[in-house]
């Protein structure tokens, strides 16, 4: 009878909900106990889908690229993304090492700047002196964190080049099996116009998570790029290294846009030959790149299916990075953006996909199980 179904339903319904939510936890439990195994993983297979992007990019190649055979595209595209990774790695040894020797200049000189504008608000009777000794009171405990994060960003450098052969190894061999990695998931349904729905499925969600994470790494090489000129065309120093930073920072929305033009700004206010106009000018120029990138450029490529709710885009940073720390927060995002991309492909899942987006808009299901 109806009457007596309702309960069972309800319970079937709770039991599920529990289930879910106990898988989430196992799964959260198994990433922060795994994390040294599993950070290199994910990294790595972000790094291998930049590689499959260059080597269809390269097998397209008006020239010489239809001629190539795959494995020969595949080196290419391999050896540049290893090259550039290299690249970086040398600055972040070379700038933060040299960033961290001289940052006790630095730091004096903020300590002094930092003095005299409280010195003068409490001359100036600007506010109540009780109010001006709190703010000294903050000021010396956040100058005080300067040394230990320097440690902190060496000791993330030095961890992030030691393990590039790990990385290395794990992208070499994801597209080795990359193939018959999907052969297997396909063949895991018996039926043959299900296996065949499956596979094309993988493919439209591997194209969508490809065309987030190479357009995003684009869109940052620019924003890196029109840095770089713009702080050795003021004289900032390291500019190289705030380069990186702005390629590596905007991965991580809102915080990481912040720090990676806020720093370099700082550090233009306290060098020996800099001063307020020199960090204003600097603050200005990476502010309206970063703007003109990430507001005007980045959404017409990516496109409105593939944005997050600032929520979740909070919670994912929050939750990531309490699990990795600072991998966690690059990582974030991407990670959020694949997982909700993979939910709009399944019925089941397009609610909680529409909840994560952004306008509500997502990827319609490319291959429908009919």
């Amino acid at each position: 009878m109806p009457e007596e179904e309702a309960p069972s339903g309800a319970s079937s319904r709770e039991a599920r909900v529990f289930f879910s939510l106990a898988l989430a936890a196992l799964i959260g439990f198994l990433a922060f106990v795994g994390r040294g195994i599993l950070i290199p993983v994910v990294f790595a297979g972000f790094a291998s889908f930049l590689i499959y992007t260059l080597k269809e990019t390269i097998k397209k190649g008006p020239i010489v690229g239809r001629f190539l055979p795959n494995w020969l595209c595949y080196l290419f595209a391999f050896a540049a993304i290893a090259s550039i990774l290299l690249f970086f790695a040398e600055i972040i040894r070379d700038n933060v090492e040299k960033l961290i020797a001289e940052a006790p200049l630095y730091e004096a000189r903020l300590r002094n700047l930092t003095h005299g504008a409280i010195d003068a608000i409490e001359a100036g009777g600007l506010v109540p002196a009780d109010f001006a000794a709190s703010v000294d009171q903050l000021r010396q405990n956040a100058l005080s964190l300067i040394q230990p994060l320097l440690g902190q960003i060496g000791g993330s450098a030095r961890s992030i080049t030691a393990n590039f052969v790990t990385v290395f190894l794990y992208t070499a061999f994801l597209l080795i099996e990359r193939g018959r990695i999907f052969k297997k998931i396909a063949l895991l349904s018996a039926d043959e116009r299900q296996r065949r729905v499956v596979d094309e499925t993988i493919g439209d969600i591997g194209a969508m998570v490809r065309e987030y994470i190479t357009v995003k790494s684009a869109v940052n090489l620019v924003m890196a790029i029109a840095g770089y000129l713009i702080l050795r065309l003021l004289g900032v120093d390291f500019p190289g290294f705030w380069a990186l930073l702005l390629f590596v920072l905007n991965f991580i929305p809102i915080i990481g846009a912040v720090i990676a033009v806020a720093a370099p700004a700082l550090l233009a206010l306290v060098e020996p030959e800099g001063g307020a106009r020199l960090a204003l000018l600097t603050l200005a120029l990476l502010f309206a790149v970063e703007q003109v990138m990430s507001s005007a450029i980045e959404p017409r490529l990516v496109g409105r299916s593939l944005n997050l709710s600032p929520l979740v885009i909070l919670f994912a940073l929050a939750l990531w990075g309490a699990l990795w720390g600072f991998a966690g927060l690059l990582l974030a995002v991407p990670i959020t953006v694949t997982i909700m991309i993979v939910m709009t492909q399944f019925q089941p899942t397009r609610p909680i996909a529409i909840l994560m987006s952004d306008s509500g808009e997502i990827a319609p299901i490319k291959r429908p199980a009919t």
